[in-house]
């Protein structure tokens, strides 16, 4: 029997929790690989621990008391007859934040507690430091008898206490790994009594200033399980690659424990692989046997070369099956545990890295673990929808900011295809500045009384996740600045496993630890950044650790980063910042539904909607940045050679897989309708390119106003774990160079127009319409169908948009803010018109009260039929800032609900976020054209619209037409009612459509949401003048 934990406590007169950054654990099991003992072979094929008969799980009610400090905690909870049968009920796994006790808080960089309490590190928070008392009762399986017992605690944040029966079993912090415990010698027969006190925060927490929500419990799950007294205690498998990277050599270092450390005889360890089919890769089983003697570990060593496996990679995620088999002295299976195994090489080989011999692109995106329901506390369909979405996404890396994840993140990683960065628990963002020089006073810098707790973290990463395949990067954690302590836990983890890479982006900032990380990491250079070091001798390879930051509508420029990173290997990837938005779901006593964010709880400090950051919202739809991020992403380019006789480039940028493994499918299409289809063999290898002849006919095209397009689609073949067969991972358009047929023919006389000048208005109108001019401000401000009015508000001229969060990052809305009112408050100079016989022309000249005079004319010309032609031109004053949008604003009522479009589509595309929307038809209600971002903003916008309606139920309404094209934007709020609102659930219901046609909106810009501007190319500048033209007319 091992011995109970003899308790001393700290020397300096404080909690282990606080003021002790050097007692980290106490009685803690040391960390291992992630493992489950089986009984029989076929359990451990099947691998799911909840099965094993090990295994016992104690998830679910818990007794559970608050308190808002330690000095108020009820200190003798834990006693073994202390009555608890009258607490509250509270759910495990969860936090209990988000269970009616306490508050969530939302910070970025600041410490929690900033402002509330003053103290310096290590000390925690005292006055309000909540604790949460956790009780329930257990009973042992009666097959566990004489079995050692162990509980394990995957997840506590951020320090927690562990009784049995009364006893102090142990301590623990490291939120993000898992805490076992050895219970066996606290254990009594019947009912065992656990108890667990957790503090929300503690010394420890200095090191988890990540930028999330700050929440505390037991929020992963926790079991118990049983070992034999002979057990595989840890092991770590290691695919050795040859430099050709064919052959391998499978080597499995495993320890082995005798608990009770008396005779058991010689026991063997039996390793077999199998693979997808379950067929044996080896004759027989590897074998050693060995004596365990002692408490000590004895460590074997299992090894055997593969001849040519299967490779896992992202794009081909090949696993095979090891059991591990520990049998007696007479042949009787004592245990089996398995795991899943991929041979791949992942290394930094003549300056770059590599996965299996080729240069690796990581197109990545950085992930917390959040759910809007449960916060951190996710579940398997959480993760599912995640990584399906990923890889339909064209995502193929993943960063685990800034923590260890839920083990099983890993196995699905391993098995879907995610190249991943597996983060240590640490981020220290809020002790230390940009620009700061010497480490002062940061955590944890080379100060020795945190080492041991950094080490244990990078250990505890290490030792649980070594096995899989998907991690092919540790990294040190996350803006944490500098100092020895991460050269000393670079060292560590590159003498723990050669087989990875270490990266740490802090070492940018701090120099004197650039041996910290193999690789050199940035977060949001500009892609001008970017190449620069590309082109500056570099000795590193290259990513963006954070980039395009995804705060609301965002992801601007994405194409330009990749642009760069195509033209130079050591540029090898980025990770977008990031992957879900971090917004907590209420739905209050009227049944409304709210998505909260930072301040929303009455919490102090916080950073508001900057948790508002994700390529999803937080209820897991999709938001539209992600179509941006799937065509960046996708791995085949195609070009244009020949499209009058069908030429086309297609280049293969899969590192493994060749064109023939998908169905190439084309179409073509006059105006959006579809008039010739099919397929074509596209077989190019990986990392080459191959000529194409797709079999169209060149259409004819009856008009100017037609166009044909060519569109190709590289679609799956088959079935896949994460999309069905038919599911699209490429394409491209190309406008066709299509003869136009003559027309030939007497054109038709134009109805005649007729004017009426009133007091107060100009009319003109012809047989179906009336349209009103308004001699005050020279708008057109009434427009008559069909004797059925269409505008609630006449066309006004339009140069603001809803400032998005990038623009309220950059000031936009403070610098620009001249332009904001400059079409409201326009000062008429001039109204004339000339009137033909089918058409009346209206010149209007503005002067627009913009901080130097800017000037604008808009001509109408109106025909016969209805039709008028709207020609805008603006020539803004000297020296103002860039102009936010140019274009048209009008409302119609509320009734002309549906808009259709023959543009860019399905989701909205903005000037610098195009390149994934497709030319074709579309159509929808005007209020699904509003975006959920968390906060109101610009968004719904149209780009390259050829034609659109804006109509009823009935089909009536009005139709827009470019000349050529135009920016569409149909939503039911304004600008300024968007800007008047902070949640989306604020917007009042609306009474009214609001049409907005655009010459072009500066475009939304991404690299981060503080400061950088969109890219030069996708800004309107008021240098110079402006001019488009669009009609309208009735349906």
């Amino acid at each position: 029997m091992r011995k109970k934990l003899v308790y001393t406590p700290p020397a300096n007169g404080y909690p282990e929790w606080n003021n002790n950054p050097e007692i980290y654990r106490l009685n803690r099991m040391d960390a291992h690989a992630s493992l489950m003992p089986f009984d029989t072979i076929e359990e451990a094929w099947d691998g799911d621990h909840n099965k094993s008969s090990n295994y016992l799980s104690l998830n679910g009610q818990w007794k559970f008391a608050f308190a808002a400090n330690a000095e108020s905690r009820i200190v003798n909870f834990y006693e073994a007859d202390y009555d608890h049968s009258q607490w509250d009920s509270i759910t495990v796994p969860a936090h209990w934040q988000l269970q009616g006790y306490d508050y969530p808080q939302y910070t970025n960089v600041r410490y929690p507690w900033d402002g509330n309490e003053d103290i310096k590190p290590p000390f925690a928070p005292t006055a309000y430091n909540p604790v949460g008392s956790y009780a329930r009762t257990f009973t042992v399986p009666s097959e566990w008898d004489g079995k050692p017992v162990f509980i394990s605690f995957q997840g506590v944040e951020s320090a927690f206490y562990v009784w049995l029966n009364g006893e102090l079993v142990g301590f623990s912090q490291d939120t993000f790994t898992p805490s076992e415990f050895d219970l066996t010698p606290y254990l009594v027969d019947g009912e065992n009594k656990l108890a667990v006190e957790v503090y929300r925060w503690s010394d420890a927490s200095w090191l988890e200033d990540q930028d999330f929500w700050r929440m505390s419990g037991i929020f992963r799950d926790v079991y118990l399980y049983s070992t034999p007294e002979a057990h595989i205690y840890d092991y770590f498998v290691h695919t050795e690659l040859d430099e050709q990277c064919l052959d391998a050599e499978l080597i499995v270092d495993a320890k082995l424990l005798n608990y009770f450390v008396r005779p058991i005889g010689k026991i063997t360890l039996e390793a077999a692989l199998y693979d997808a089919n379950r067929a044996a890769v080896f004759p027989s089983p590897l074998t050693i046997q060995t004596q365990v003697e002692g408490e000590e570990l004895t460590s074997v060593q299992l090894r055997a070369a593969v001849s040519n496996p299967l490779k896992w990679s992202a794009e081909q995620p090949n696993l095979y099956t090891l059991i591990l088999s520990l049998k007696s002295e007479d042949g009787t299976l004592l245990e089996a545990i398995s795991c899943k195994v991929g041979f791949r090489k992942f290394e930094i080989k003549d300056g770059l890295m590599q996965i299996n011999g080729r240069r690796i692109m990581f197109k990545g995106v950085n992930r917390h673990e959040f759910s809007c329901d449960t916060g951190r506390a996710i579940n398997e369909a959480d993760m599912r929808k995640d990584i399906e979405l990923m890889k339909q996404y064209n995502i193929n890396a993943v960063r685990t900011s800034h923590y260890p994840n839920n083990s099983l993140w890993y196995e699905l990683c391993d098995e879907y295809g995610l190249y991943v960065i597996d983060e240590t628990n640490l981020e220290t963002h809020g002790s230390w500045t940009y620009g700061q020089k010497e480490l002062g006073t940061t955590v944890p810098g080379s100060r020795p009384e945190w080492t041991g707790a950094v080490l244990d973290r990078c250990n505890s990463m290490l030792q649980r996740d070594k096995n899989h395949a998907s991690i092919v990067i540790w990294s040190l954690g996350n803006e944490s600045f500098g100092g020895g302590n991460f050269i000393k836990m670079h060292d560590f983890l590159r003498e723990a496993d050669p087989s990875r890479v270490v990266h740490y982006e802090g070492a940018f900032h701090y120099r004197e630890s650039d041996a910290a990380s193999d690789i050199e990491s940035h977060m949001y250079t500009s892609p001008q950044g970017v190449e620069q070091y590309a082109r500056s001798n570099p000795q590193k390879p290259y990513i963006l650790c954070e980039y395009s930051h995804a705060m609301g509508n965002s992801c601007g420029g994405l194409h330009v980063y990749w642009e760069v990173f195509e033209k130079y290997p050591v540029l090898q990837g980025g990770f977008i910042w990031d992957w879900i938005d971090q917004a907590i779901r209420v739905t209050d006593e009227s049944g409304t539904v709210k998505m909260m964010y930072g301040g929303d709880f009455g919490e102090s400090p916080h950073d508001g909607n900057f948790c508002g950051n994700g390529l999803i919202f937080a209820d897991r739809t999709v938001s539209p940045k992600l179509q941006e991020v799937k065509k960046v992403y996708q791995n085949a380019k195609f070009e244009a050679i020949d499209l009058k006789n069908g030429t086309i480039k297609v280049t293969n940028r899969h590192l493994f897989s060749a064109l023939n493994s998908f169905r190439l499918a084309w179409q073509v299409a006059i105006n959006g309708v579809s008039v010739e289809a099919g397929t074509v063999e596209a077989a190019a290898q990986p990392e080459s390119e191959e000529t194409l002849t797709i079999p169209y006919m060149l259409p004819k095209l009856s008009s100017i106003s037609e166009e044909a397009v060519l569109s190709v689609q590289l679609l799956l073949k088959e079935q896949t774990l994460w999309a069905e067969a038919g599911h699209e991972i490429a394409f491209e358009q190309f406008v066709l160079p299509a003869p136009i047929e003559p027309i030939i023919g007497l054109v038709p006389a134009k109805p005649a127009v007729h004017a009426e000048l009133s007091a107060t208005a100009l009319l003109v109108s012809g047989e179906s319409f009336t349209a009103q001019f308004d001699l005050a401000n020279g708008s057109l401000a009434s427009y008559v169908w069909n004797g059925s009015e269409r505008l609630l508000q006449g066309l006004t001229p339009n140069f603001w948009r809803a400032y998005t969060d990038n623009d309220r990052g950059n000031q936009q809305h403070l610098r620009c803010a001249t332009w904001r009112e400059a079409g409201t408050e326009r000062v008429l100079q001039a109204m004339t018109w000339e009137l033909e016989a089918s058409s009346a022309t209206i010149h209007v000249q503005y002067s627009l009260p913009t901080t130097t005079e800017s000037l604008l004319s808009i001509i109408y010309t109106v025909s016969g039929d209805g039709e008028i032609n709207v020609y805008e031109k603006l020539q803004p004053g000297a020296g103002l800032p860039e102009i936010p949008e140019i274009g048209m604003l009008f409302q119609m009522p509320a009734s002309f609900d549906q808009v259709s479009w023959y543009g860019k589509g399905p989701d909205e595309t903005y000037w610098d976020r195009q390149t994934g929307g497709k030319l074709g038809l579309y159509a929808g209600s005007v209020q699904d054209q509003l975006v959920p971002y968390i906060r109101p903003q610009e968004c719904g916008n149209k780009m390259d619209v050829r034609h659109a309606a804006v109509t009823n139920a009935k089909g009536e309404g009005i139709v827009m037409k470019g000349a050529p094209h135009f920016e569409l934007n149909v939503l039911p709020y304004t600008p300024f009612e968007l800007e008047a609102h902070d949640h989306i659930h604020l917007l009042p219901p609306s009474n009214k459509t609001v049409v907005r046609v655009n010459h072009k909106q500066t475009g939304v810009g991404g690299h981060d949401s503080w400061g950088q501007l969109p890219e030069k190319e996708y800004i309107l500048f008021a240098n110079q003048a402006y001019s488009h033209q669009f009609s309208i007319k009735g349906l």
